[in-house]
């Protein structure tokens, strides 16, 4: 009896360690994936929002994002994010990344942040969801939200 309590104990042992040396490895990936969509968005927001135009925000974009809608929908609602002037400096930005898995998309790496801009208007929230393809990075959606749009 006590030899199988010793062979159990070592192979529970056996898999507490691949379990911390797992969790740490998954903890130094996560903080590089953070470092690297933050990087990321700090480039690429100022670019879509000094513009404001639709071509800027597709070149970044996911292929998830570009079959969402259509060009005049695109259009549209880039002519309503232009209601909120000039675009002056970005502020905050909160979020970070997550890995999945799935048995349908297998791996999927995803980042969202949530930045405050400051606009001619006042200031604005973008909410920026991004995807991971072929390390490389693409936005998955992309939204402002400010009270400037309901007072106009």
């Amino acid at each position: 009896m006590k030899k199988i309590l010793m062979v159990l104990g070592g192979i529970f042992l056996v898999f507490v360690i691949a379990g911390i040396i797992g969790f740490t490895l998954l903890a130094k990936k996560g903080d590089a994936l953070d470092e690297q969509s933050k990087t990321y968005v700090e480039k690429v927001v100022p670019e879509i929002l000094s513009d404001l135009r639709p071509a800027t925000l597709l070149k970044y974009s996911s292929s998830e994002l570009i079959d969402s809608a259509n060009k005049d929908e695109i259009d549209k609602l880039f002519k309503w994010y232009g209601k909120l002037g000039k675009y002056k400096q970005m502020g905050d930005v909160v979020g970070g990344s997550n890995i999945n898995y799935s048995q349908e998309k297998g791996k999927v790496v995803s980042a969202q942040y949530q930045i405050n801009t400051e606009f001619e208007t006042g200031p604005a929230t973008i909410i920026l969801v991004l995807i991971q393809r072929d390390d490389k990075w693409q936005i998955y959606n992309f939204k402002i939200n400010s009270k400037a749009f309901v007072t106009q």
